[in-house]
């Protein structure tokens, strides 16, 4: 019996009258998840990273060389706001973690593209 059979029990008790039985691979979903979300942060945390920035990097990192994205392709594929996604690249790109640069095929566009600094500091993560 674990911690969340016990929980399972008190809510039996408590509320007879409902079917409890989902509440308990759902709770133990999130106990899972938030171990793992603790133990991410800690790696992360070695490496000077937050899981946000982590989230930039990484989805850059795993595209084709030369790992770089516009804007709206990072946003979509994170499924963030606009405005979040801009915060963030200009925090990567203060860092020298990211550059901005022109589209290679349409000078208007821009594309985010992952730095030196940025992979060898993904790879070092990651690993």
């Amino acid at each position: 019996m674990d911690a969340v059979d016990k929980i399972l029990e008190q809510w039996c008790v408590a509320r007879p009258d409902l079917d409890v039985a989902p509440m308990g691979p759902v709770g133990r979903f999130s106990r899972v998840f938030h171990h793992m979300a603790n133990r991410m942060g800690e790696t992360f945390a070695r490496h000077g990273l937050t899981a946000a920035v982590f989230d930039v990097l990484a989805t850059l990192r795993r595209t084709p060389r030369p790992h770089a994205l516009s804007p709206g392709e990072l946003m979509s594929s994170m499924m963030i706001t606009s405005g979040t996604m801009t915060n963030r690249i200009e925090q990567l790109s203060k860092t020298g973690l990211v550059l901005r640069c022109k589209h290679p095929e349409d000078a208007r566009r821009v594309v985010v593209e992952l730095t030196g600094k940025g992979l060898n500091l993904m790879d070092a993560a990651l690993a």
